[in-house]
């Protein structure tokens, strides 16, 4: 969001700049559409989220036009339910990053490779096909040409032969490429030389690929549980749904065919990701799509066996002991960390509904019964939560108080530098959004506390306490309570939390009367506990 709003900010649309250097690590497709959207509705995270919303949207229009050309219908509609209720789909669907962008391109430039080969006649689709790569191009790079590119085997495969493609829609396609893809590449070169492009493609694609990165070092197959925990709860599907292309008397079944070929592209597509040492769980966001189109052919054209409906309940059995884990309430956070009574209750009400739904459809199982019961549900609870308990956490966090905080420092001494070694709470993101203000992460906590500049702390307990016992010219700015960001995982929602301190210290005096009232009170408290006697034991009897 920073990049985005320096465009704006600079009235320069071609170099975004990140914490007031220029930012080169993505491409400026992402930046522009934001900038836009900061321009029509203001600067707030919610104009941002607008890009990516709005893509997920484009996307899920893509999949159920891509599945009633490969599958039929009915498996395309399904597909895109199945994706709509898809738990990283949901999610990334409101965070302001490129990668819902990447993933609508990409299942886009399938879709209309698809056409090329099911309608050759078409005068469009190849100048769209090079407009779409193009505009893939400048969102993320070469990995907008990697990911479409490997499901054209499949489509050979199964349409056999080659599109007849004219010359005149071949060199639009390309000119549409270049322009949209390669211009602003071209332009920045032009401006800062050949460095810029040197440090994207050889250090956000190679060295990310093939080099040690900051998210380097998982196993190779790091995406097979993470599918199986983003995916959710569709992904627990998804092993049954491919074996039936083992399964010989189910080799006629309607749609079998694109739903190998699908399938193959999505097989085709993790392997890149795979052999990579840069591996993030939402980079199999271009995944979801085609697997989603999978699992709605194999709910909708498969006869189910005895295998597959004893599966079916297993899973269906697990969605609902889940659903009564939530309506009992799983969430052991503060009471100021939550919402109202009535969110909490409506939040059981509507896992309890799910749970039992989830119950009558083990009893009388049908494919689409559990789609309805598994879909209704995770977009009843996950509403409930984004809408109600979410802003309720964030409100009850110390964002805006630090925020508030650092901005009243920041007027008597507007040269501070703010420093962290952790950020448990995320507020530098709220600081450089809001105040302008770039954090510094460093662990060596002492030099900043000891130097001469002047410098503020957001400290943990235990760093507070160091520091402040070595160091007694560290001033308390303010002392909150906050809960870690590992609550809202599943394994921290599960667990019991309690609120942890954090300390905004600083190694200046102030001018700020709040800022020097704090500190009298803080220092005369520190007397009075060092001065108090200990109570004397009372005699023994």
């Amino acid at each position: 969001m920073d990049g985005a709003r320096s465009l704006v900010e600079r009235g320069d649309w071609l170099v975004p700049y990140y914490r007031g250097e220029p930012f080169f690590d993505k491409p400026a497709l992402s930046y522009w559409l934001m900038a836009a959207a900061f321009q029509l509705f203001g600067f707030t995270p919610g104009a941002a989220r607008l890009v990516p919303a709005l893509a997920a949207l484009l996307v899920l229009a893509v999949t159920v036009r891509l599945g009633a050309l490969v599958l039929d219908r009915r498996a395309g509609l399904l597909g895109g339910l199945l994706l709509a209720t898809t738990l990283a789909f949901l999610s990334f669907g409101r965070v302001a990053m490129s990668d819902m962008l990447l993933t609508l391109w990409t299942t886009l430039a399938y879709l209309l490779a698809s056409i090329l080969y099911t309608r050759p006649g078409s005068p469009w689709v190849l100048p769209a096909l090079g407009a779409t790569l193009g505009l893939g191009f400048l969102t993320k790079g070469p990995v907008a040409l990697l990911l479409p590119a490997l499901g054209i085997p499949g489509i050979v495969q199964r349409f056999r032969g080659r599109p007849r493609v004219r010359a005149a829609g071949l060199l639009a396609a390309l000119a549409l490429f270049v322009a949209f893809g390669l211009g602003w590449f071209v332009a920045l070169a032009q401006r800062l030389g050949w460095e810029p492009l040197a440090y994207f493609f050889l250090r956000e694609n190679v060295q990310r690929f093939a080099g040690q990165t900051y998210d380097a070092g998982r196993e190779w197959w790091f995406y097979v549980p993470a599918y199986l925990a983003v995916g959710l709860p569709w992904s627990l599907f998804l092993p049954v749904a491919l074996s039936c292309y083992l399964r010989d008397d189910l080799a006629d079944t309607p749609g079998m065919q694109g739903s190998r070929q699908i399938a193959s592209w999505a097989g085709l597509m993790l392997i890149p990701l795979s052999v990579s040492r840069g591996k993030i769980d939402y980079y199999l966001l271009p995944l979801l799509p085609p697997l989603s189109l999978v699992l709605g052919h194999y709910f909708t054209a498969v006869r189910w066996g005895r295998f597959e409906r004893v599966w079916a309940r297993v899973v269906v059995a697990i969605a609902s002991a889940a659903l009564l884990v939530v309506a009992a309430g799983p969430f052991h956070l503060p009471l100021a960390w939550l919402p109202g009574g009535a969110a909490r209750a409506l939040l059981s009400a509507a896992a309890a509904a799910g749970a039992l739904a989830c119950v009558v459809v083990a009893v009388h199982l049908r494919p689409l019964r559990v789609v309805a019961a598994l879909a209704g549900s995770t977009a009843a609870v996950f509403l409930v939560l984004v809408l109600l308990f979410l802003p309720a956490f964030r409100t009850a966090q110390p964002n805006a108080e630090i925020l508030a905080d650092v901005a009243r420092e920041r007027q008597y001494r507007p040269d501070l530098q703010v420093v962290v070694c952790e950020d448990p709470t995320r507020v530098q993101r709220d600081l450089l959004f809001h105040a302008r203000i770039a954090v510094m992460e460093r662990c060596d906590l002492w030099n900043p506390a000891a130097s001469q500049l002047p410098f503020l702390l957001l400290l943990s307990g235990g760093e507070h306490a160091s520091l402040d016992a070595a160091l007694r010219r560290l001033r308390l700015v303010s002392r909150y309570e906050y809960l870690p960001a590992r609550v809202l995982t599943l394994k921290g929602l599960l667990g019991v939390a309690q609120p942890e301190p954090l300390f905004l210290a600083a190694n200046f005096h102030t001018l700020d009367p709040v800022g020097r009232e704090r500190w009298r009170l803080e220092r005369r408290v520190e007397r009075e506990q060092r001065t108090r006697k200990p109570p004397r034991p009372s005699p023994r009897p």
